[in-house]
C-alpha cells in the first residue's frame, strides 16, 4: 500500500479500538444473565423455570479481548511501517505538514488585514465642553467629532505576502499528495478497509 493507504488503515484501527474498548466497557456483554422463575412457590401445580436472556450481538468476551490486543499489535507494525516509509522520503513529511498548514493559517489571518479599509465617521454633539460665561458661571457647551481610522499597514505588500504564501502553499500540497501516493508502505492490513466494525470482528471470531 502506499502512504495515503496507509493513513487510512491507520484510521481505521483507531476506529476499531474505540468500538471494540466500548464494547469491553459494556457490562451487558460480559456476563450471561439466567432468570429463575419460582411459580410452584406462588401457585400450586406451576411449573419453574429457567430463561437465559439473550443479548443482541453478542461476542465471546475472550475473542474480543484477543481481537483488541491484535488490534495493538497491529497499530504497532503499522508505525513501523510508516515511520520506514517517510525515512525513505526526500522531505520531512511530518514538517513539511505542519508547516505547510501554518502557511495556510497566515494567509487566512492576512486576508482579514486586506479586508480592512481606512474609514471616518462624524459624530454629532458627541463632545462635551466646559466654558465660563460673562456672569462666570461654567457653562456646557457639545462640539462634533470627526473619528478618523486609517489603517496602519501597507496593504499591497498584504497582498503580495498572501499571494507568496499560498502559491508556496499549493506547491507544497501538491508534493505532499504526490508523495503520499508514490511512497511505497511495506504492511497488509488484515482485515477489510471498508468493512463494518461487527463484519470484522465476526471473521476475526470464526477463524
Amino acid at each position: 500500500m502506499n502512504l495515503k493507504e496507509a493513513f487510512q488503515a491507520q484510521n481505521k484501527i483507531e476506529n476499531l479500538f474505540e468500538v471494540v474498548s466500548g464494547y469491553l466497557e459494556d457490562g451487558k456483554n460480559l456476563i450471561n444473565v439466567t432468570e429463575k422463575h419460582f411459580r410452584s412457590k406462588a401457585a400450586e401445580g406451576q411449573p419453574d423455570e429457567e430463561i437465559n436472556i439473550v443479548v443482541e450481538d453478542k461476542f465471546p468476551p475472550d475473542k474480543v479481548i484477543d481481537f483488541l490486543i491484535m488490534l495493538i499489535n497491529e497499530r504497532e507494525k503499522l508505525a513501523q511501517a510508516i515511520h520506514a516509509a517517510k525515512s525513505s522520503m526526500k522531505f520531512d513529511l511530518d514538517s513539511a505538514v505542519d508547516v505547510n498548514k501554518k502557511r495556510h493559517l497566515a494567509a487566512s489571518t492576512l486576508r482579514t488585514l486586506r479586508n480592512l479599509k481606512s474609514s471616518s465617521i462624524l459624530e454629532k454633539n458627541a463632545g462635551v465642553g466646559y466654558v465660563f460665561n460673562k456672569e462666570g458661571n461654567q457653562t456646557t457647551y457639545r462640539y462634533d467629532i470627526e473619528r478618523v481610522k486609517t489603517i496602519d499597514f501597507d496593504r499591497n505588500r498584504v497582498r503580495e505576502i498572501i499571494t507568496k504564501l499560498q502559491s508556496k502553499a499549493d506547491k507544497v500540497s501538491n508534493e505532499i499528495d504526490a508523495a503520499l501516493i508514490s511512497t511505497t508502505v511495506n504492511y497488509e492490513l488484515p482485515f477489510e478497509m471498508h468493512a463494518g466494525s461487527s463484519e470484522i470482528l465476526e471473521d476475526f471470531i470464526s477463524n
